[in-house]
């Protein structure tokens, strides 16, 4: 499986940049510019996308102090939430607020999405998506490459729509009417792009 640097290098790669030997130490222009943007990359990508692989389940705790006006409760969201996929067993409204989520009811299971850190964990296609996107960050700064950009971004929408896809195969949601089977069906939008092609 994949390290950092290795996922740094695929992206390099795909520029015909020069390869890092260490994500963490190296002082290359590419190591700077790798740093700067993959773990921002990485987040924004995962928060994009209901992934499989980064779906987590929690009971959270609520907090001592209650909302100020509107809610009844607030719950702690755990400490790697990117994104809320829905509220179990419950048909509640609700709202995300920093690293509280906000509800009327007096208890709160959720599945979300979480931060993955550890790309052994990472699906293979969204690798792809990473690569392709990190790829696309790092071809100005290192290439001033217009063309090849352009190309980078035909490409990730092609395989960024294969790796949604592959994603919403693997829930089987026959029988359910909770909120979670509305939002398997919702997340068949997209993955988030538009900061591809500015």
């Amino acid at each position: 499986m994949a390290s950092v640097t290795e996922l740094c290098n695929m992206a390099l790669a795909r520029l015909g940049a020069k390869r890092l030997t260490n994500y963490e130490t190296d002082t290359t222009l590419e190591a700077i510019h790798c740093r700067a943007h993959y773990e921002q990359t990485r987040d924004a990508l995962l928060r994009s996308h209901r992934w499989r692989f980064a779906m987590a389940r929690a009971t959270l705790s609520e907090d001592a102090a209650a909302p100020a006006f509107e809610w009844d409760h607030q719950f702690v969201l755990p400490t790697d939430f990117l994104r809320m996929s829905y509220l179990y067993d419950s048909t509640a409204s609700y709202d995300v607020e920093g690293q509280r989520l906000l509800t009327n009811d007096d208890a709160a299971e959720i599945v979300y999405v979480k931060r993955v850190t550890d790309p052994t964990e990472f699906d293979p296609l969204f690798i792809e998506v990473l690569v392709l996107k990190l790829a696309i960050k790092l071809v100005m700064p290192l290439t001033q490459d217009k063309v090849l950009r352009r190309e980078l971004q035909d490409e990730l929408k092609t395989v960024a729509g294969t790796a949604r896809l592959a994603n919403l195969d693997e829930t089987n949601t026959t029988g359910r009417d909770d909120f979670g089977l509305w939002n398997d069906a919702r997340s068949a939008g997209g993955i988030f792009l538009q900061n591809d092609t500015m």
